[in-house]
């Protein structure tokens, strides 16, 4: 089969491969739309070792079941969770598997992505897609669970006046079920017009391009220098937390949510007198059919994000356009 491999620094290369071999709880799936997310950037980050075929976004249609595998039929349209489980460490035994001591992560050396024709993945792990859900929607599933996973960690409550960092895709994502789930007044700050148009045309946040605003003056007009009760840092910013923290209400949450590379310390001052709430948000527990099932009810259109589809051969013109073109490009779709 044809797939797509990660061969060191930026190379990203079609190449050639045997169709995976699936064991007894596994599936595979015939690809037919994978993502690109940025964290599929990163590899040398991470200290992994090429070639390794990228891609945890993804949806198609199962082709073969293992012997073992019952509630999951061959034919099935469905999108995949990438967070494999062993289901016997502690977390998993204790209900939050999505943080496995022992996962098995798609897109790495020991577990091949989805930047190919094929997938062999735990059937434990795949999702049924509605009828009238895409699949391109459907593979962007993922990325949208790990936002909602963000607003379950925070036990978001609707009338909640809600700030987000940054105009990327998550920033979009959040920003969209923040409208979803009843938000009062939503703030999106980033640099990017394009982006920010887009995101308060479809979701009525208001938003702040920090290069020309001053983010605080916007804060302290729509809450009336309250603060605002929630706050989610989805830039990678080292200064992100900071920022955060200084807009939230006494008793106010921030939600970290994207991996800051180069953190800097946090006031923790702050943190203590006004008795904030500063959780962590990564990966998602039950959150995949909630998703499919918004999709499905035309309340979250991921469709919205999917400005460039190609085929696997054309990944590193997606790659590049990503790269520079970042005000007007939020997400590109393979198509094998």
């Amino acid at each position: 089969m044809k797939a797509v491999f990660w061969q060191g620094g930026k190379k990203f290369e079609l190449g050639d491969v045997l169709k995976p071999k699936i064991g007894d709880n596994q599936v595979l799936i015939k690809v037919e739309a994978a993502s690109i997310c940025t964290s599929d950037f990163h590899y040398e980050d991470w200290d992994c070792k090429p070639p390794i075929i990228p891609g945890h976004e993804a949806a198609g249609t199962i082709a073969e079941i293992g012997n073992k595998v019952k509630n999951v039929q061959a034919g099935w349209k469905v999108t995949v969770d990438p967070v494999q489980r062993c289901g016997k460490c502690a977390m998993c035994v204790s209900g939050i598997g999505h943080l496995c001591m022992n996962t098995r992560h798609l897109g790495n050396s020991e577990n091949p992505g989805a930047w190919a024709e094929y997938l062999a993945v735990d059937a434990a792990n795949v999702h049924k897609v509605p009828e009238n859900v895409s699949m391109i929607e459907a593979a962007l599933t993922e990325p949208a669970a790990v936002c909602m996973e963000s607003f379950e960690r925070a036990k978001f409550q609707p009338g909640w006046d809600v700030l987000i960092l940054g105009d990327g895709v998550f920033g979009f994502i959040h920003a969209m079920f923040a409208k979803i789930f009843g938000a009062k007044n939503i703030i999106v700050s980033g640099h990017y017009d394009e982006r920010l148009e887009r995101i308060a045309e479809k979701t009525d946040a208001i938003t702040c391009n920090t290069h020309k605003e001053n983010l605080s003056d916007i804060i302290d007009k729509v809450t009336g220098k309250i603060g605002v009760d929630l706050v989610i840092e989805a830039t990678s910013s080292g200064a992100a937390p900071n920022i955060g923290i200084k807009a939230l209400k006494p008793r106010g949450t921030l939600i970290l949510f994207s991996y800051i590379w180069r953190p800097e310390i946090l006031d923790v001052a702050i943190v203590n007198m006004n008795e904030l709430n500063i959780l962590g948000s990564c990966r998602s527990l039950n959150c995949f059919d909630k998703c499919l099932q918004l999709m499905a009810e035309k309340k979250l259109d991921m469709a919205l994000l999917a400005d460039i589809k190609v085929p696997l051969a054309k990944v590193n013109n997606a790659i590049s356009e990503l790269k520079k073109n970042k005000k007007n490009v939020f997400k590109a779709i393979l198509i094998p």
